[in-house]
């Protein structure tokens, strides 16, 4: 810790001395218009944007201005409301439906800040990078096709005649076309370019299936005793029907009843299913899977070269600005221009902060940086960069003596004790067989531990420090949680007797479990893997919900007030049929299971319903429900939903969380400094990283005349060190990682 401290006040020093010197001495400065050019490519290049703007300096005021947060969250809410606005329209959702015209006045109002922002892009960009992005043109004719969809739904309304509103399904389209939709766009072109290799797949599946049910045809059509499903359905009776239910028989949700009818004729009849199966859903569907994996791993690949590239051409880009050549043919970054872009990337840090991050990337501290090193910048300018003040807890900057007596020492070195921590969990461990025995007399005791040992942390801690860990807020919120319910449980009578709030209560003690398992060294793979799949669900629940939004439209046009639900079915006697507003639902088995709430009355209904097809089970008989009320042909739909999210978009997840969890069980078998990047290596060896690990062992270590780690000493200036991520915040991060790791071993091999 001496030759750590020692190289850290070595290097204030020299900061604080060469701040008034560094800045005006070496190369001329450059020009405010150069410098914010420059400081734009650095911004892009940590925002991952190619922002194809033109270069004369009020283009580059007009970009920046596009990137500016008001801006860009307007364009955004502007096509949240547009595609937000299905709740209104009919079919609307019943409380909240309003006038066509109040939603076409907010929807020409969204079309039009959308415009605006595509008529501010095309001032700052040329003609040619316009019409290059191939996000443009779709994004373009998309708002035309609305216009031309609005105008006409008005046309026709005030002479009243019914109308489809077509443009609506292309609605969650625009998601792709937006600025920083950047992996769900990547997400779109994978399902894209495996489109050709899973159509061939599934061209061979079909043609299969078709095989199947022609020749199932043609041994159960014409057997006597076999004519009838267990509910009086006719038994493969005719072709489509039996290429149908052999279809929903590959996702196995009518297996066995759709086997039964011959099982009971002959025995014998069990191998054709059974080979059927073999070939149809054993191997096709394997082959599907392994198809896509495939191509979604070479896919992601590509991508993840392509945003490293990008990242260093805008970073090239900078560097070619700012660079100067040296008395020996060098082209280097002094640091005068590095504290010049530095002031106008991050106007509101100090200097010093500024020459820290010099120091972390001039590794042979000459007076300049080389471009190697000046493309670590955008990974550098990511990470936290702290002051003393900002480590140091509340209660030692409020009661400073207090914080630095003897008593308070062996507090903070008891709570920093491994065996502190092995107790509370031994404790979580004991709460949760009290629990499992019902033994409720423990329970304020446990609570009373609990709670003291949240006092603690925050005593030893502070608040910012023990809320920026995960684990802390998870067992703040539990804890909280449940005190309040006890105490209330005690207040009210009336709370106590309802069994929904105990429940949660019971749920809430039972989920202190969880921090066992991530105590436990060999579950944090897993936990990792999930706390990074969750990071992402968003961009692929982003891609389910643009399928989902276009099904659910199509399906309102098509099913719309075609089935009714029934809100007294709990109170029918077993006489009356349920008919969910449609007769022609008597007696189907979507209407002897009461799913007359499974409907496409409005978009809330219709994501339930699709949701329902996601998870296959009873699927078929779902769209058997809507085949009845409308036409045989509406089986297509149900089917090319199928194949579309279930088949495709689901496999493309279990492809991503495949590979991401191989990628995190490789880099967790990598060595420490493998597993880091060169800049993180750097931090690391410097002794300017920060976390709670070393936090703790400061706390363990600590003597009784020094203040903590990074602590104030009277006449220094505030020391500053790096709040380093433990594990990649981002998945993009992980894989660019293992992407260097790969190029690193390519290199070591030549």
């Amino acid at each position: 810790m001496s030759t750590e401290m020692s190289y850290t006040e070595t290097r204030r020093d020299s900061v604080c001395e060469g701040l008034n010197t560094d800045v005006t001495e070496g190369p001329p400065p450059l020009s405010d218009e150069d410098l914010r050019l420059a400081a734009t490519y650095v911004n892009d290049a940590r925002n991952g944007c190619r922002g194809n703007f033109k270069n004369d300096p009020k283009s580059v005021r007009l970009y920046n201005l596009y990137n500016h947060p008001a801006f860009f969250w307007t364009s955004h809410v502007a096509v949240g409301v547009l595609i937000s606005l299905v709740l209104f329209e009919d079919p609307a959702v019943p409380s909240i439906r309003l006038d066509y015209w109040i939603t076409m006045c907010v929807e020409l109002l969204c079309v039009g800040l959308i415009f605006s922002r595509l008529a501010h892009q095309g001032v700052f960009s040329s003609e040619e990078n316009f019409w290059r992005s191939k996000r443009r043109l779709p994004f373009l004719i998309i708002l035309l096709l609305t216009l031309v969809d609005m105008v006409l739904y008005v046309i026709l309304s005030e002479i009243g005649v019914t109308s489809v509103r077509f443009s609506r399904p292309l609605r969650p389209l625009l998601l792709l076309c937006m600025d920083r939709a950047k992996q769900l766009r990547a997400v779109f072109k994978n399902i894209l370019l495996t489109l050709p290799d899973i159509i061939t797949v599934l061209t061979l599946f079909l043609l299969s299936v078709a095989f199947f049910a022609l020749m199932a045809l043609k041994i159960f059509q014409n057997r006597r005793n076999l004519v009838n499903y267990s509910d009086g359905q006719p038994y493969m009776h005719n072709y489509l029907d039996t290429f149908f239910h052999l279809y929903v028989l590959v996702t196995t949700a009518n297996f066995p009843d759709v086997m039964m009818p011959a099982f009971d004729y002959n025995a014998w009849f069990t191998l054709f299913f059974i080979i059927y199966l073999i070939i149809c859903l054993y191997l096709f569907m394997s082959i599907c899977l392994a198809t896509i994996y495939n191509n979604f791993k070479e896919h992601l690949k590509e991508y993840v070269e392509d945003s490293v590239r990008e990242k260093q051409d805008n970073l090239q880009l900078a560097f070619d600005i700012l660079k100067v050549e040296t008395g020996h043919g060098e082209k280097l970054l002094p640091k005068s221009r590095w504290m010049s872009l530095m002031r106008t990337v991050h106007p509101s840090r100090l200097d010093l902060e500024h020459s820290l991050l010099w120091d972390v990337l001039a590794n042979k501290h000459t007076g300049y940086i080389s471009k190697s090193e000046f493309f670590h910048v955008a990974n550098l300018l990511d990470i936290q960069v702290l002051e003393v003040k900002d480590r140091e807890p509340e209660f030692q900057r409020w009661f400073p003596r207090c914080y630095t007596s003897k008593a308070s020492r062996l507090i903070r070195k008891t709570v920093a004790n491994r065996f502190f921590r092995y107790f509370i969990d031994l404790a979580v461990v004991a709460n949760a067989v009290c629990i499992a025995l019902d033994e409720e007399d423990f329970e304020w005791f446990f609570m009373a531990l609990f709670v003291f040992e949240i006092l603690l942390k925050f005593y030893v801690f502070g608040l910012k420090k023990f809320f920026h860990s995960a684990m802390n807020m998870f067992d703040f919120v539990l804890i909280v949680a449940a005190l309040v319910i006890n105490v209330l449980e005690l207040a009210w009578t009336s709370i106590s007797n309802q069994t929904g709030a105990l429940d949660f209560l019971l749920v809430l003690r039972l989920l202190r479990l969880v921090r066992l398992v991530y105590a436990i060294e060999r579950f944090r793979i897993v936990l990792k893997t999930i706390s990074s799949i969750g990071r992402s669900l968003l961009t692929y629940g982003g891609v389910l919900f643009v399928f989902f939004y276009i099904f659910a439209i199509i399906g309102m046009e098509a099913f719309s007030g075609k089935i009714i639900p029934e809100p007294v079915l709990a109170n029918r006697t077993q006489n009356q049929p349920i008919l969910c507003g449609n007769p022609k639902l008597n007696g189907t088995q979507f209407a002897m299971n009461r799913y007359c709430n499974n409907n496409f009355n409005d978009i809330l209904h219709s994501f339930v319903v699709l949701f329902e097809l996601m998870v296959v089970n009873q699927w078929h008989v779902l769209a058997e429900g809507f085949v009845a009320v409308t036409h045989q042909a509406a089986r297509i739909y149900f089917i090319v939903y199928h194949l579309l999210v279930v088949i495709l978009v689901l496999n493309i997840f279990s492809a991503f969380i495949l590979e991401l969890f191989m990628l995190e069980y490789t880099m967790s078998k990598e060595p420490a400094e493998r597993r880091e990047s060169i800049i993180e290596r750097r931090i690391t060896v410097m002794g300017l990283d920060e976390d709670e690990s070393t936090y703790l062992n400061d706390l363990e270590n600590e003597e009784t005349d020094t203040n903590i780690r990074g602590g104030r000493r009277p006449g220094q200036s505030p020391a500053m060190r790096f709040r380093l991520p433990r594990g990649a915040n981002k998945v993009e991060e992980l894989l660019q990682k293992m992407y260097e790791i790969e190029r690193e071993e390519d290199k070591s091999d030549v």
